[in-house]
């Protein structure tokens, strides 16, 4: 076992409590059942073998961005004039499991067998002449012969294992979509609004901080657009697919002082100023520019953190947002979805806790 013996081989000590996992509830979600030696490695968290393969547990680092993995996979691979393999949940298809670190090869298993602990890791790697490689081996065997040997273009590594995370985070499965065909079908084709963003992606159980509409006026010293008012109202503020963060009215107000300290241009409220409503995983900002005194004629723009300027989008806030998640179009900084990768499995929402505020802007 991964977890028992190859691990006390290599010198990983075990002196964090298990990670909090819902067995169940992951191969549940996923739809299959896990090797036994994976979950034997899983209870010590994300490790890092060798220095070089970063073996995931099922904490919200890896299921929640395993959509956008599995993207990563696709358009790599699409970008290297390739055809990419079929990926869960496709029957029998592949199943990302870690990566060398630095994201160059993926790390994958083979879901053809019903017997999960016969299943083979597969190496893939765009960059190569032979992008995908099966190992024939399960996940014990492959690690141990990539540190004794070598497998594929990997190895032989050092004989380390060490957690990749001080604190891992818990992961619980999203609400479950019960859509009728009509249903579905409004939510991805539908006219954009509300009504198909909330069947694409349900909005949270327990119901958001009411919006202060003349609080959050007074502090900015502007009103905001209606759509952007109606979208807080449902959702409040929270991480969109794991990938964009949208703040709540009340939380505007602190943001283009922040802003304007690493982000060159005029911030609002200096005249035609960017007044800024959400944040990427990158980094790239996302908001207005405030050209005059109707905030739904605004231009909704990009600031991306490596051009100086505006990007321009097409659209108001809830337009462009249930484009991106539909998969109808891609930003500067909004990356668009592969043709294969399913807009219901990327689609998400995470809400915040009250009087909360993501960091990454400040």
């Amino acid at each position: 076992m991964v977890g028992v013996d190859l691990l006390a081989q290599l010198g990983l000590a075990d002196p964090r409590p298990p990670l909090p996992v819902d067995r169940s509830a992951v191969e549940s979600w996923l739809g299959l059942r896990l090797p036994s030696d994976y979950w034997e490695s899983a209870r010590r968290g994300s490790l890092l073998i060798g220095g070089a393969i970063e073996l995931h547990a099922p904490d919200r680092a890896y299921l929640g961005m395993l959509p956008w993995t599995k993207h990563d996979v696709r358009t790599e691979l699409r970008g290297a004039g390739r055809v990419p393999p079929p990926l869960h949940p496709a029957p029998g298809g592949l199943l990302p499991w870690g990566h060398t670190l630095g994201g160059r090869t993926f790390l994958l298993w083979n879901t053809a067998d019903p017997e999960p602990d016969r299943w083979t890791v597969v190496l893939c790697d765009a960059t190569r002449p032979e992008p995908l490689l099966d190992s024939g081996l399960g996940l014990t065997a492959f690690l141990e012969t990539v540190v004794l040997d070598r497998v594929g273009h990997l190895g032989p590594l050092p004989a380390t294992a060490q957690p990749q995370w001080a604190t891992p985070e818990p992961w619980s499965p999203p609400p479950t979509r019960e859509l009728s065909p009509a249903e579905s079908e409004f939510a991805l084709h539908g006219p954009a609004g509300l009504p198909a963003l909330r069947l694409l992606v349900p909005p949270p159980r327990s119901a958001p901080r009411p919006v202060d509409r003349e609080r959050s006026f007074a502090l900015l010293g502007t009103r905001l657009p209606a759509d952007y008012l109606a979208l807080a109202d449902a959702y409040g503020a929270g991480t969109w697919s794991e990938w964009l963060s949208l703040y709540a009215p009340e939380d505007l107000a602190g943001l283009p002082e922040r802003i304007g300290r690493s982000v060159p241009g005029p911030c609002w409220p200096e005249p035609d100023g960017f007044l800024a409503v959400g944040c990427t995983i990158d980094n790239d900002r996302l908001g207005w520019l405030v050209t005059g005194p109707d905030p739904d004629a605004w231009t909704l723009v990009v600031r991306p953190r490596h051009v100086r300027g505006e990007v321009p989008l097409a659209g108001r806030l809830v337009e462009v947002l249930l484009g991106w998640l539909r998969g109808e179009r891609g930003a500067e900084g909004l990356p668009a979805l592969d043709p294969d990768d399913d807009p219901f499995e990327c689609a998400g929402f995470e809400p915040w806790p009250a009087d909360s505020v993501d960091p990454r802007l400040v």
